[in-house]
């Protein structure tokens, strides 16, 4: 376990000097954690592709948010954290299906016909 953690606590001071380096008397639940909350950024990376306000905004208040919380230590802090995220993906969804109606709405499509 000492090995792994040293060899960790080099990758990441070596390659991303704005994180915080894991001490190895840190418990590795942060590693494990790590996945999740990649995968949690692109898919909110996807999703913003379609939101109204555009990739780059997106990508600028996800970068923001996700570098507020990089000092999280606790597993359950980084859980709920990784919750509120899975949250507003939720929201940002259903704030592109919203625009799609009202967008279609307003072309006409859906209306009852006319006669």
């Amino acid at each position: 376990k000492t090995l792994r953690t040293a060899v960790i606590h080099t990758s990441v001071s070596g390659k991303h000097p704005h994180r915080s380096p894991i001490t190895p008397l840190e418990p590795l639940h942060r590693e494990r954690m790590r996945p999740v909350v990649r995968d949690l950024y692109k898919q909110i990376l996807v999703v913003g592709r379609a939101y109204p306000a555009g990739l780059d905004a997106v990508r600028d208040r996800a970068k923001r948010e996700f570098r507020e919380r990089a000092d999280l230590r606790t597993e359950a802090d980084i859980r709920k954290a990784v919750g509120y995220g899975r949250y507003m993906l939720r929201e940002m969804r259903a704030l592109i299906q919203l625009k799609k109606y009202r967008t279609l709405k307003a072309k006409g499509y859906g209306a009852p016909a006319q006669r």
